[in-house]
């Protein structure tokens, strides 16, 4: 119960930022994440085992909160695969992330963390994908989370500066998560990421419906949360 009450205390903190409370869309946006994070953050269930050897843990901070989000890699591939049967990329959107002058990844202004010896046991070594998702931050923060291990072998000191990936959409995110707290945890503080880097350029009228609790996020509704 302790843990629930400093969730919600956290959630309430961060609706406090006038940047989002002075949205004439507030109220509801408010209204929205509230039932979902209450009813999320009440709950037990669990999508897979989060210490599964397949699983990599991903730390995020935000709004003064930190969090790991835990995803699951071998769901990745699958639903990799699935889509390249398809032939139609919706998922997994092919980019390109770039090393500086100091040796960091970069994706325009976000940086790109990844772990060289990281084990990933659970990954095929024929596959050779890697795949990366952003976290919630401003700007967001690319996160290698599939295939860690070969971001290396696709650098060169000389001649490569540049590793192709996938980038995965921030709508489907949360298919990869392990519980609905993530999962709307993860919506909710993207849409206060949208809100808070568009609110001065885009008129409340055209920001509300970018949202995820608006526009009715794909996730949570195959999680069966909304």
């Amino acid at each position: 119960m302790q843990e629930y009450d400093v969730r919600m205390q956290q959630f309430d903190a961060l609706c406090h930022d006038p940047a989002i409370r002075n949205r004439s869309f507030y109220p509801d946006f408010r209204r929205g994440w509230e039932v979902l994070l209450r009813r999320a953050a009440a709950s037990d269930e669990l999508y897979f085992d989060p210490e599964a050897e397949s699983v990599i843990k991903v730390p995020c901070s935000f709004g003064g909160v930190d969090f790991v989000f835990h995803l699951d890699q071998l769901k990745m591939a699958d639903w990799y695969f699935q889509e390249v049967k398809r032939g139609k990329r919706v998922v997994f959107v092919p980019k390109r992330v770039r090393r500086d002058r100091r040796g960091n990844l970069r994706f325009h202004d976000s940086p790109c963390h990844y772990d060289p010896d990281l084990p990933e046991t659970a990954l095929k070594e024929e596959d050779r994908n890697i795949m990366a998702a952003a976290m919630p931050g401003l700007p967001p923060e690319l996160w290698i989370v599939y295939g860690n291990k070969w971001v290396e072998k696709k650098l060169s000191p000389l001649v490569q500066r540049s590793v192709s990936l996938f980038l995965i959409q921030t709508d489907y995110v949360p298919a990869f998560l392990a519980s609905p707290y993530e999962v709307c945890l993860y919506l909710f503080w993207m849409d206060c990421c949208i809100i808070k880097e568009d609110f001065e350029a885009v008129p409340d009228a055209q920001l509300g419906p970018l949202l995820h609790i608006f526009k009715s996020s794909p996730m949570l509704k195959i999680k069966g949360l909304i």
